[in-house]
């Protein structure tokens, strides 16, 4: 089985919409404010205490969906201008090249979306998915992109990428690869270390003719990224 059908199997965003809900239930159930949250539930951390071997399939989905790993964030899209006179430009499909800062469709008409991003060079998340990084990819920091709409090609995607941390330079990706239907972009450890002592490290995509408009961003915080004790990215 290959990795990307074992993303597809564990990242259900209606199963995961579903547990939320009924959380919610719960919640409101209880009184004098008990309620616990879901990332307060997963406080655990039952990476830590038990075997990769040992996690369950419900373990491994959280791992993979909502944990300091991955985020699952919103992708602000160009939004189809609806109507056109006969003799206007024709609109370009969602996620392709425009002209123009924001392309054909204003900056402010865009349609959000959802997409997970995970950072897959991780420990834990490598023993989630049984993969191994390809040899090009040693000393690097390995962020995927699963669930993205549109046409984009890796030059494209590697010019209006970047990975950042408070007060420090941000870094574009040495590589930009696809596995399947997941987009890979590899930033370097060297050129960036980070530590515990960096907070809102972020991983931004930016599109448009001169890579104004924001297409998702993702926020991790390194000091919560800790697997048996020592951090893992």
């Amino acid at each position: 089985m290959s990795i990307d059908t074992d993303l597809a199997g564990f990242l259900s965003f209606s199963a995961m919409f579903s547990r939320r809900k009924a959380l919610g239930a719960v919640c409101s159930a209880l009184a004098g404010g008990l309620c616990v949250s879901r990332l307060s539930l997963a406080a655990a951390r039952f990476w830590d205490s038990k075997p990769a071997a040992q996690w369950t399939a419900a373990e491994i989905e959280q791992l993979l969906s909502s944990s300091p790993w991955a985020k699952q964030v919103t992708a602000q899209y160009r939004a189809a201008m609806g109507d056109r006179r006969p003799d206007a430009e024709p609109v370009q499909g969602r996620g392709e090249t425009r002209v123009g800062e924001c392309g054909l469709v204003p900056c402010g008409e865009v349609t959000p979306g959802t997409a997970m991003v995970t950072w897959e060079s991780a420990l834990p998340i490598r023993e989630a998915l049984h993969s191994t990084m390809p040899p090009e990819y040693n000393g690097h920091y390995v962020i995927s992109i699963r669930g993205l709409a549109g046409e984009y090609t890796t030059d494209g995607l590697k010019t209006g990428s970047e990975l950042s941390a408070k007060g420090r330079v941000p870094l574009q990706p040495g590589m930009v690869g696809r596995r399947n239907s997941t987009l890979l972009f590899a930033f370097s450890r060297e050129m960036l270390p980070l530590s515990a002592a960096d907070k809102d490290v972020q991983f931004t995509v930016h599109t448009g003719a001169s890579l104004s408009a924001t297409l998702l961003r993702a926020t991790f915080s390194p000091k919560d990224m800790t697997y048996h004790g020592l951090m893992a990215l």
